[in-house]
């Protein structure tokens, strides 16, 4: 049974170290997220196989050996309500596929405190940890200097395995700290003294080997970020500030919750859009932006999981403070990436290297017989009256009389867990490579995109993205039978048929889509094109354009792109005054925005206010210097304005927009011929019961 036992450890060990090695350079470009889900998927498939290997450990001793230390229960509180926060979010199922990675890589710390009991296991991952981090640094080295590697069908220069500069320094200075701590307790610093034993030390050369590859990625990663042009884009924490605050005070609706819980953990995204400042439109680089990741990972966790989150992991790392050990290499590697968090914004590797460094902290302290760790084992044993009682004694106790049924129970939940997550993120994982290829074939086979997205909707209906794609593909499919009509035939009644399924189908995944994830604006935006699309083909199609798109702007309130969208459909209904009015709210908002004065002086031609619109595109002259297609296009049009007019407007002194985008009339995304009479379609969400009253 003890060589059992041993073997177990051993293989839990083997598990670990490939976890912790792959960590930083594992990726996957078959996915829709070749490195946030490659990341995912590792440490879920690796925490699952040492759930299993746990319980099998314990079947064999017939007893459940746990480490009892000071982190176990601010880990247990901090994952235990990140996942009531997304149960709670509006948004559940979004929030739920970004918070069971996370709650999977909060048991990893467990595995690794319990598991590693002996200085050998425990070198060994550590030693696995440099190395990854030092391979994951040498590929960013490499790439830059267009060295690349034959099996990656990759060749960008500014590529590397955490695909966010940002991100690779986030993992890499840690694991630099450890190192270099590491190698100074070695060499015995400031006295530093060359030994035979340190010459011999393996874990001394690994350590030194890996320090100096990962101090030049991170030499180069500075480098990058101060002396090149493309910078990495973070949100101001003026704005990351202001967010959280607004995230959980100003929800009417669900004030308690949100103040306790938040928005879910991972929604950070739709808390900038709903709360975002209009003063944002200023900020030339950024004004256009949604943020996925808040100005750091605290102000993240405050928006998305309120107070109570954000309590939860304060207190987990001032529990961390409590038993610090000042010239520990660990507890200085650790401590860092804590600093990290309260300043930077963290990916899943980020929040995975807490949980990693934090586990082999507690091991360190387990074997070091630090006093406030230790083992304790859980037994069902026999009484002398037949009976049975649940004891917990210390690790090294252990009856004659203890029961495997104890053991056997744990196993069979573990297996329960583990089936119900992995059957449920075996969809997933299939229903994204599935999704992935669908993209890379949209522009080429649309038949077998249809079907690829099909398929993965199928597998897995809950992503809201989904759905959201799935309607445009429907949509451009039906226009694309609609141009093929001859103008002046009548079209076969398959063909109809066609189209009017390919329309319902395309209504139906917009609709999906905002019930799956009600409080995104880009899937009501997208809701709105759709029905946009179907003006003069469907039933009410401009009304429930109309009502998404108002969806959307509430969602979204400080975004002149939307307004510029709002004012394309009513200018697509003739309905100039009110266009007029939605185009120069755009330019309330950026007084810059050079295609919502474009949009102005169309709505204003139509109205014949000649000498309005002129004024309008010399404001778009100006505001467009130094893009020249759009400075071509514009002049052309003036030209033509001045010959009705007979005169040129006189020009005003404005500065030219820095991030300036292509100048065009806002038009539905499809064009189909009309209908008559409009076939029947569903209204938004929430639409349809006002629609029937009012008829």
């Amino acid at each position: 049974m003890k060589k059992s036992a041993e073997f177990i450890d051993s293989l839990a060990t083997v598990i670990i170290s490939a976890t912790v090695f792959l960590l930083p350079i594992f990726f996957l470009t078959n996915t829709t997220e070749a490195f946030a889900l490659a990341k995912q998927f590792l440490v879920m498939l690796s925490v699952a196989i040492l759930l299993i290997v746990f319980g099998l450990k314990a079947i064999i001793e017939r007893r459940v050996v746990l480490n009892i230390n000071p982190l176990n229960l601010p880990f247990v509180i901090f994952g235990a309500i990140i996942l009531i926060s997304a149960i709670l979010s509006r948004n559940r199922f979004d929030s739920l596929i970004q918070t069971v990675p996370v709650v999977v890589a909060l048991l990893l710390f467990f595995h690794i405190a319990n598991f590693v009991r002996d200085r050998k296991n425990f070198s060994i991952i550590l030693s696995a940890l440099v190395l990854g981090a030092a391979v994951s640094s040498s590929i960013t080295i490499l790439y830059y200097f267009k060295i690349y590697l034959p099996f990656l069908n990759i060749q960008n220069q500014f590529f590397n395995p955490q695909g966010s500069v940002i991100q690779q320094l986030i993992y890499l200075v840690p694991v630099l700290v450890f190192s270099l701590f590491f190698l100074a307790k070695k060499a015995g610093f400031p006295k530093v003294k060359i030994s035979i034993d340190l010459i011999n030390d393996y874990s001394f050369f690994i350590n030194l080997l890996a320090s100096a590859a990962i101090l030049s990625g991170i030499v180069l990663i500075a480098y990058q970020i101060i002396a090149l042009p493309n910078k990495p884009t973070l949100l101001p924490y003026i704005y990351g500030f202001q967010t959280a605050a607004a995230t959980i005070s100003q929800d009417a609706q669900r004030f308690i919750l949100s103040l306790l819980f938040g928005s879910g953990y991972g929604t950070f995204a739709i808390d900038f859009t709903r709360f975002k400042l209009p003063s944002i439109n200023l900020e030339q680089n950024i004004w256009s932006l949604t943020f996925s990741f808040s100005s750091s990972y605290f102000l993240e966790l405050i928006a998305t999981t309120g107070l109570l989150g954000a309590i939860s992991y304060l207190g987990l790392v001032l529990s961390i403070i409590k038993i610090r050990i000042v010239d520990n290499p660990l507890f200085a590697a650790l401590f860092t990436v804590l600093v990290a968090s309260f300043i930077l914004p963290f990916n899943f590797a980020a929040i995975a290297l807490v949980t990693i460094f934090s586990g082999m902290f507690v091991a360190f302290l387990n074997i070091s017989q630090d006093k406030r760790v230790y083992d304790t084992a859980m037994s069902l044993v026999s009484t002398k009256s037949g009976g049975f009682s649940l004891e917990t004694s210390p690790e090294n106790h252990h009856a004659r009389n203890v029961s495997s049924v104890f053991p056997a129970l744990v196993l069979l939940l573990i297996l329960i867990f583990v089936g119900f997550v992995g059957f449920y993120s075996a969809k997933f994982i299939i229903s994204d490579l599935k999704f992935a290829e669908s993209l890379r074939l949209a522009n080429t086979n649309a038949q077998r995109t249809y079907q690829l997205e099909s398929e993965a909707i199928r597998n897995f209906p809950y992503r809201s993205d989904y759905h959201r794609v799935f309607s445009q593909i429907n949509l451009a499919l039906a226009n694309s039978l609609g141009q093929n009509i001859t103008p002046g035939s009548s079209p076969s009644a398959e063909v109809q048929r066609s189209i009017a399924t390919l329309l319902q189908q395309s209504i139906n995944s917009g609709r999906n889509a905002v019930i799956l994830s009600p409080l995104s604006s880009l899937n009501w935006q997208n809701l709105s094109q759709v029905y946009r699309s179907l003006i003069n083909v469907g039933q009410n199609a401009e009304q429930f354009a109309i009502a998404s798109m108002d969806q959307a702007i509430a969602l979204d309130p400080y975004n002149p792109q939307l307004y510029i969208q709002r004012g394309g459909i009513y200018y697509q209904l003739g309905q100039f005054d009110a266009a007029q009015q939605q185009f120069q709210i755009a330019i309330n908002l950026k007084r810059d925005f050079a295609n919502a004065y474009y949009n102005l002086g169309h709505a204003l031609e139509e109205k014949d206010d000649l000498q309005g619109a002129l004024v309008a595109y010399q404001t778009v002259k100006q505001l467009s210097a130094g893009n020249q297609a759009n400075l071509d296009k514009i002049n052309a049009e003036i030209t033509s304005l001045e010959a009705k007019i007979g005169k040129a407007a006189a020009t005003q002194d404005v500065t030219p927009e820095t991030s300036q985008t292509p100048l065009s009339i806002s038009t539905p995304s499809a064009k189909l011929p009309p209908q008559k009479p409009p076939i029947k379609i569903s209204g938004p969400p929430g639409e349809e019961e006002a629609t029937k009253s009012a008829q």
